[in-house]
């Protein structure tokens, strides 16, 4: 029995008892089996509604009670803009399904139709995730770009979480190194990342432990890895040697009263390790534009032979609807060929702001959430973006004048400058436009400067 609402009045009862002697009286003499009250005293006819109100009271929490434990014992299915989530009633266990896709369209001008213009499925990415307690997993297969060979797996994971402080994670993620590459790929303001990502790996696969302190003001990462090469997106080991790479970052300001310095971010990351390539498997990276084309690479028969060092100071400052992130790296790599051997140094720079002009706060992670989605019948227009930036990557001359590369078909140095677009519709979809500029130091036949590379690029994303 379920009672939403009951309110019983004793004195009214009481009341209508005594003005109305007369009518219990008249009542028939109550069949067998019935309860007589006629002969009860008014007292003990309220004492009686007492008694059933109290009942009825009773049957009402016990239906709560039931009720409770039944929504204790039922999981919950939520579908919201993050994604579907499945949850147990304790909240002890999960497991969520999302997605991102992002379709490009790519353009080069100034190039005499030598350089492709396509429209690609640049990145598509379904992500699983789940967890048990304090363990947790995540999952993530890449089947986008420009060909079914660029099928593969970007994130592959478990975690154990023993508090903020101490948290471990084991198997295929980005290791923590490159400022930019470190941004999740949904929330980059460019349809390409910069140069300084040139110089770091994509994903590497190895063990880290990470964790938040003081009460999220600095953040710390330390982790051993098998040692990719620049640029690349690792599965499996190539040699026994291994990479140690460290990463503190820190928001000094960020539980300080001074409002305009607490989206302030600096930090230092570095790796170290050996590797020892060969002709036929060099461990050596190639570096491209942001139009991703291809502007250096080692000569043949040139491979890695010993130490690797990276250093990656790193910063970031947001306020309100204005941000601008500094990513600077530098890889010390020792090569080697047949008749020769040296010590390396290549360097990568990128500097990129932003400037909401609809006013909406922008950050490091999450985006930006429009503060009215795009509708034509409600005459609002979500969000709009400019985005400027600069940087290049250089390569140290003595990969020239040692033969280890060739200025003939090689850049020594790429510079980019760039601006672009951004149009949010949505915290779920966005569109992108950007051009970049990169001019070169050498590359063309005889050592001469590369012709200019102009790029133009538009993106379609979707975030869910």
């Amino acid at each position: 029995m379920k009672i939403s609402h009951l309110t019983v009045s004793l004195g009214a009862i009481a009341a209508a008892l005594t003005l109305t002697p007369a009518l219990a009286f008249a009542q028939d003499a109550p069949a067998a089996g019935s309860t007589d009250t006629s002969t009860l005293t008014q007292d003990e006819r309220i004492a009686r509604l007492e008694q059933e109100l109290d009942t009825l009271k009773r049957q009402r929490e016990l239906d709560q009670e039931i009720a409770t434990a039944a929504a204790a014992k039922t999981p919950t299915a939520t579908l919201d803009k993050k994604g579907l989530t499945f949850t147990s009633a304790d909240g002890k266990y999960s497991f969520g399904i999302n997605a991102q896709v992002n379709v490009d369209v790519h353009s080069f001008s100034n190039d005499d139709g030598s350089l492709r213009d396509e429209v690609v499925d640049r990145l598509i990415r379904p992500t699983f995730s789940g967890k048990a307690g304090n363990a947790s997993f995540k999952i993530t297969p890449e089947l986008g770009g420009s060909s079914s060979a660029a099928a593969s797996i970007v994130d592959a994971y478990v975690e154990y979480k023993f508090s903020d402080a101490v948290q471990f994670r084991g198997g295929k993620f980005k290791s923590p190194l490159g400022l930019e590459r470190l941004q999740a790929d949904a929330d980059v303001i460019w349809t390409e990342r910069g140069h300084s990502t040139n110089l770091v790996p994509n994903r590497d696969v190895g063990y880290q432990v990470f964790g938040n302190l003081f009460d999220n003001a600095v953040e710390y990462q330390v982790g051993l890895f098998n040692g990719a090469t620049d640029g690349v997106n690792l599965n499996n080991d190539l040699d026994n040697q291994k990479d140690v790479v460290y990463r503190v970052f820190a928001q000094p300001f960020a539980n300080t009263s001074i409002v305009a310095l607490q989206g302030f971010g600096i930090g230092y990351a570095g790796s170290d390790g050996k590797h020892l390539g060969n002709t036929t498997d060099t461990q050596l990276g190639s570096y491209k534009t942001p139009g991703q084309q291809t502007f250096f690479k080692y000569a043949t028969g040139v491979y890695s032979n010993g130490k690797e060092t990276r250093s990656n100071p790193q910063a970031w400052f947001y306020l309100n609807n204005f941000g601008i992130l500094a990513d600077y790296v530098t890889v010390k790599q020792d090569v080697a060929s047949s008749t020769a051997s040296a010590e390396l140094e290549n360097k990568a720079l990128d500097v990129s702001a932003s400037w909401v002009l609809t006013g909406e706060n922008v950050g490091f992670k999450g985006g930006v959430k429009p503060n009215k989605d795009f509708s034509l019948k409600n005459g609002t227009w979500g969000a709009f973006e400019l985005t400027a930036r600069y940087g290049y990557t250089e390569i140290d001359q003595d990969a020239f004048t040692g033969g280890f590369a060739s200025l003939a078909s090689s850049a020594q140095k790429a510079t980019s400058t760039g601006f672009g677009i951004g149009w949010y519709w949505s915290e779920n979809l966005k569109l992108l436009a950007d051009y970049d500029s990169t001019k070169f130091e050498g590359g063309a036949a005889g050592g001469a400067d590369r012709r200019k590379e102009e790029f133009t690029s538009g993106r379609i994303q979707f975030r869910y």
